[in-house]
């Protein structure tokens, strides 16, 4: 072989090995500090439509939040992971998924004990189709912050709508619910709606009958009243 094409050739072989390095730098540090996407779960675009798509005023303004933000990272001045947070909420206006994910995995590193970082992942792998890994995120937010009931409402809320015949995992969402909070009404009115959906209406009924027993004195229970009427005419 020549000089020059065995020269060649090696250079061939570093920049593989360079590039396989990278890779492999990527991945590992994606696994130990990002919250993965779902085992098996593809994400085909991290593009959607946001809140603001469309609108370039307002585009403009998310752009002009998000550099204001940035430059705000590291002076102490405000909790960085608040300020990653906003600068994924409006990368995640904008539509940009990519960039909105990697904000909410550097506040993950900043505070992995706080719950809002994977509620807001939750929320945009629900809004990019990654179901199960939404799933995971919800119940991540709830393990690490599990006295935050609106966590445990943003869990049950999508599981029941996502995974409604999935009676196994919803049920033990509320279970965990239920051992943190005991009786709740916002709780009981999403099993009650869930239950009504699933055509168990006894089961409904009884936790209707629950939220009006614990609703506050004066409390007008008209609504529950007349739904738990409605049920009973279909047992």
């Amino acid at each position: 072989m020549s000089k020059k094409r065995l020269i060649g050739a090696a250079a061939v072989l570093v920049a593989v090995v360079f590039v396989g390095a990278g890779i492999w730098y990527y991945q590992t540090r994606v696994q130990v500090v990002s919250f993965p996407v779902h085992k098996g779960e593809i994400i085909s675009s991290w593009n959607f439509k946001g809140a603001y798509s469309g609108n370039d005023t307002l585009i403009m303004q998310a752009n002009a939040d998000i550099a204001k933000l940035t430059a705000l990272l590291g002076k102490g001045e405000y909790d960085d992971y608040d300020l990653r947070i906003g600068i994924g909420n409006d990368y995640g206006l904008i539509g940009n998924g990519a960039k909105a994910y990697e904000q909410y995995n550097f506040a993950v590193q900043i505070h992995p004990e706080k719950g809002l970082a994977y509620a807001n992942i939750g929320n945009l792998f629900n809004q990019l189709g990654a179901y199960e890994s939404a799933a995971d995120a919800y119940a991540k937010a709830v393990a690490v912050e599990g006295g935050t009931l609106e966590y445990h409402k943003e869990r049950l809320n999508y599981l029941t709508r996502q995974f409604s015949t999935d009676s196994a995992r919803i049920l033990a969402a509320f279970t965990d619910a239920s051992a943190q909070f005991g009786d709740v009404a916002e709780i009981l009115f999403i099993e009650a709606q869930w239950l009504t959906e699933q055509g168990k209406y006894e089961q409904a009924i009884a936790a209707w009958e629950r939220a009006k027993l614990i609703s506050p004195p004066g409390r007008d229970t008209s609504a529950i009243d007349t739904e738990i009427a409605r049920l009973q005419k279909k047992l």
